[in-house]
């Protein structure tokens, strides 16, 4: 395994040590999860996610919509909520893979306790040579994992692993805003060296119409970002709607939306494929 994933495998093993007992696949965040890992240095980011409501509910409401009986790759699994919903949504089968052996257990176990472990499978992969046979997948979903791979591998080998007329859904955060990347140079401790460099732009956008017909763009959370604060208050969710519904101008547009915090992206239809 060369340095860099090298790297990568053990920073995410020392990432995803937390509690399984307390760990819930309904969230990203809640303020049980984050005092649970809070005496995990590289956690310490965990408040930001309390935003991420309306790019979650997004994916969620793509994934209704595509999931349904096919067989779904969640590529780079993390801790496996991800491939615990797809299974609620109806999915026929899950593999999620990790280079992580610590993230495949924590995703094994998930599965296990949520009664989905039947049709949600795991095991430790390299995410730019998976294994897997060509047109393996219908459709694959991606979090926040890009920025840790060489982009042109990862595209290509996501769209070799789905099937002609397949789909990915992939999100990930934005490099543009100033304010966000400087935090990120602030703090490398909380990040592999590979990280800063290659979190996704307008460019990213370029790469992955080498690999896909077709690529959506959708952008989220930058004046949400002033509700973090009060995430633990009874003025969270109502200003966070109203800080997202401000978003959904303000981040349509031109001049602005790369100033957001994160973007979804939708890729359709695999270059290069038989029909």
């Amino acid at each position: 395994m060369i340095d860099r994933k090298q790297q990568e495998r053990e920073f995410h093993d020392n990432l995803r040590q937390i509690s399984e007992d307390e760990y819930v696949a309904e969230t990203r965040w809640s303020p049980e999860l984050e005092d649970t890992i809070r005496d995990n240095p590289l956690w310490v980011n965990m408040k930001y996610y309390a935003v991420e409501k309306s790019s979650r509910d997004f994916v969620e409401r793509w994934w209704a919509a595509n999931v349904k009986g096919v067989r779904v790759l969640d590529y780079c699994c993390g801790n496996g909520e991800d491939g615990v919903k797809l299974a609620q949504l109806g999915a026929q089968e899950v593999i999620g893979i990790d280079i992580s052996p610590v993230s495949v257990e924590n995703s094994a176990g998930l599965a296990e306790r949520e009664g989905v472990a039947d049709r949600v499978k795991h095991q430790v992969a390299d995410a730019e040579e998976t294994g897997f046979d060509d047109s393996s997948f219908d459709v694959l979903t991606e979090y926040g994992s890009l920025h840790h791979l060489d982009l042109d591998a990862a595209f290509s080998e996501m769209a070799r692993v789905l099937k002609p007329g397949g789909s990915a859904i992939c999100q990930e955060a934005v490099r543009h805003n100033p304010v966000i990347h400087l935090y990120r140079r602030l703090t490398p401790k909380l990040r592999t060296p590979w990280e800063v460099p290659h979190i996704l732009g307008r460019s990213s956008v370029g790469i992955a119409k080498k690999y896909f017909e077709k690529v959506e763009i959708h952008h989220f959370h930058l004046l949400g970002l002033l509700a973090v604060p009060f995430r633990r208050t009874i003025l969270f969710n109502p200003l966070l709607s109203f800080l997202d519904a401000c978003d959904r101008v303000v981040l349509s547009i031109p001049g602005i939306r790369w100033q957001s915090w994160q973007m979804v992206m939708v890729l359709s239809n695999p270059r290069n494929k038989p029909e």
